[in-house]
């Protein structure tokens, strides 16, 4: 602060200011007004006015010091702001800029940097990037356009954004592992079961990507943006992403593969990944019935690993399939109530075991037993499937050209059959049952709506009405003339009903059978990372299109899910009482921090305009800032970014 003083006709005036940047240029302000120094003399009765100023500017100096200074703001109804302004400032980063570099990202950005001899500013567009995917989804572009809102906006252009795509694309497994590696230092990475699922991505193009050859190599490089069948239904050409998820529902690791290409020979490679790039060996991995091909669960015993996969139990052989749904030799595997579990035992067990005949027919009073209740029975099942024969992939390796054949000269079969046995766990749930009957009555309404119409349609899904219904082709008088009959399949329906409220797990655990149901039980988390990428981050639809950056895309994506559910465990295990009964959700921490936003005054600083609650009060003390005031000074705030980005 420093005292000035102007002369007019009036006489001298006096003002207390500061020098201050505005854009990178260095202006003066005025802080105070105090008025004509003859009025000074008379209002404070002070002797030498000029010294009385000079005292005061410096008291104003040590009190900003000490940040106990008065900050006064003049504003006037005439004067317009100029065009550009961004008076509010979004400021979510600083509560995600603790986490973005203790995932030690700056320094693997550095590396990466110095490796290729790049000029761009790699760690700020990355940091853009992630933390805007959070704050403001929305197109690289328009990222960048939006990020100029940011309390510390970003001064790289749009051409460096793109060429730091192209840049990353061929670290992404480092990098994965990289952040995988720090988050370890500091959280507990639970990953003794992981979950593998797959979704895909839709792009706004009419057309599939074209197959090209590498000028270099002469490989053949697939398209990646292909038609496939899409989540959402579209006719658009997708990209697919496979997903590691940890005991915690915190993102392990990703890959994106075309859309026309099976999700099932994913698995293996990326397991691979997590073998040679994390250094993890020895997990337990659970996937869905699609990725659960005999294949991917002989290669995990094969590499000393366990599965958990979903079986379905029509697909099993008929005796396997009566010894599922038996009602007999049941056992109790969980029940929410105490007490209704008691009842159970007492009324219904014989020697542990349950009878669900009995169960169900119990009656109104008894069935309410039922709700809210899991029961599990094991059966192993003889597994007999078609595989490669291992003689004949040695011999071809050897001779590729050459047909295969033994030492007497014999040819060897290149396929063998092959048995194993397989412990399946099968689970009983009347509210999965009741759920199952309520969704077949809705479609089994559609289908008799469909066969009134005599309405005709051969695409149909899973859960279409159309499985229900008979197509009967007949004549009359045995004339080629043909007559159609659509009818409602009771057989179908039947079938059905058979399996209602009925679930299996294959797997190749020992473990007993209540903790392998309750490691699998997790697994519906990933399909909740897989929609936040969707809804929250909008991580499509796509816009890109080199491959390279389409990847790195999806690696952005990856590590604003990563930050977010990192930072909501971190809250939920340093603030346990306060979640204890209403756990934190995404849908808040998001709106939370896109909605830290601050009024910038320029030269002077920014004011809260964010309603203070408790969540905003404990993601300022994890990251070891306190914007809680009525005005934060320019100094303040510049202190907070550089205490958030040491990491």
């Amino acid at each position: 602060m420093k005292a000035t003083f102007g002369t007019t006709k009036k006489g001298t005036w006096a003002y207390i200011q500061k020098s201050v940047r505005i854009d990178g240029k260095s202006t003066t302000k005025t802080v105070r007004r105090l008025g004509l120094l003859e009025d000074i003399r008379r209002k404070y009765g002070c002797q030498d006015p000029r010294q009385w100023v000079r005292d005061l500017a410096a008291r104003m100096t040590e009190e900003e010091k000490a940040g106990r200074e008065r900050i006064s703001v003049d504003f006037y109804p005439g004067q317009t702001v100029g065009k550009g302004d961004l008076p509010l400032r979004a400021g979510g980063d600083l509560m995600l800029l603790p986490l973005y570099n203790r995932l030690g990202l700056p320094r693997m950005c550095a590396e990466i940097k110095k490796a290729s001899k790049a000029k761009f500013d790699l760690d700020g567009i990355l940091r853009t990037l992630v933390t805007g995917r959070l704050l403001f989804p929305c197109s690289k572009q328009r990222t960048l356009r939006k990020a100029q809102g940011l309390v510390r906006p970003p001064k790289f252009g749009e051409a460096d954004m793109y060429r730091a795509l192209s840049l990353l694309s061929g670290h992404i497994d480092d990098i994965q592992a990289g952040v995988y590696a720090c988050s370890a230092r500091f959280m507990e990475r639970r990953d003794r079961v992981i979950y593998y699922d797959c979704t895909n991505y839709y792009f706004e193009i009419e057309d599939n990507d074209r197959d090209t050859v590498d000028i270099e190599t002469g490989e053949l490089v697939a398209g990646l943006r292909k038609r496939g069948k899409s989540k959402e239904n579209r006719p658009s050409p997708i990209v697919q992403m496979g997903m590691f998820m940890d005991m915690d529902g915190i993102p392990l690791a990703f890959v994106v593969f075309p859309g026309n290409e099976s999700e099932q020979a994913t698995l293996q490679p990326l397991e691979d990944v997590l073998r040679r790039k994390f250094g993890l060996t020895e997990f337990v991995v659970s996937t869905d019935a699609g990725l659960a091909s005999e294949g991917n669960r002989r290669y995990n015993m094969d590499q000393g690993r366990d599965y958990i996969c979903v079986q379905s139990i029509p697909s099993l052989p008929a005796a396997d399939r009566r010894a599922a749904v038996d009602p007999r030799g049941w056992r109790l595997g969980y029940c929410a109530d105490g007490e209704k579990a008691r009842l159970l035992r007492e009324k219904y067990s014989d020697g542990g075991l349950y009878n669900l005949d009995v169960l169900r027919e119990g009656g109104q009073a008894d069935s309410s037993l039922l709700r809210q209740t899991t029961f599990y029975k094991e059966i192993l099942v003889d597994k007999t499937v078609k595989c490669l024969n291992p003689q004949w992939l040695e011999a071809r390796r050897e001779n590729p050209g050459a047909t295969p054949v033994d030492a007497r000269g014999r040819r060897i079969r290149q396929w063998q059959s092959s048995s194993r046995a397989e412990r399946v766990i099968v689970t009983y749930s009347h509210d999965f049952a009741l759920f199952l009957r309520h969704k077949r009555s809705e479609r089994l309404a559609a289908a008799r709506k469909i066969v009134a119409r005599g309405q005709a349609n051969p695409r149909r899904s899973q859960q279409s009405p159309l499985n229900y219904i008979e197509t009967i082709h007949k004549t009359d008088d045995g004339q080629t003339a043909v007559k159609t009959e659509m009818v409602i399949n009771d057989d179908i329906l039947g079938q059905e009903e058979k399996l209602d409220g009925f679930y299996a797990y294959a797997t190749s655990l020992d473990d007993e059978a209540t903790l392998v149901l309750k490691a699998r039980s997790f697994h519906h988390e990933i399909e909740h990372l897989f929609r936040t990428t969707k809804t929250h981050l909008e991580a499509r639809p796509v816009y890109l299109s080199r491959q390279d950056r389409i990847r790195s895309h999806f690696l952005v994506c990856f590590l604003a899910l990563l930050l977010l559910k990192l930072l909501q465990k971190q809250l939920t295990d340093s603030f346990p009482e306060a979640y204890k009964e209403h756990p934190l959700t995404v849908d808040q921490l998001i709106d939370t921090l896109q909605n830290l936003r601050f009024g910038q005054i320029q030269g002077l600083g920014y004011v809260p305009m964010f309603q203070r609650t408790s969540l905003t009060d404990q993601l300022q003390e994890l990251a070891g800032v306190e914007v809680n005031k009525q005005i934060i000074t320019k100094a303040a705030m510049n202190a907070f970014y550089r205490k958030v980005n040491k990491g």
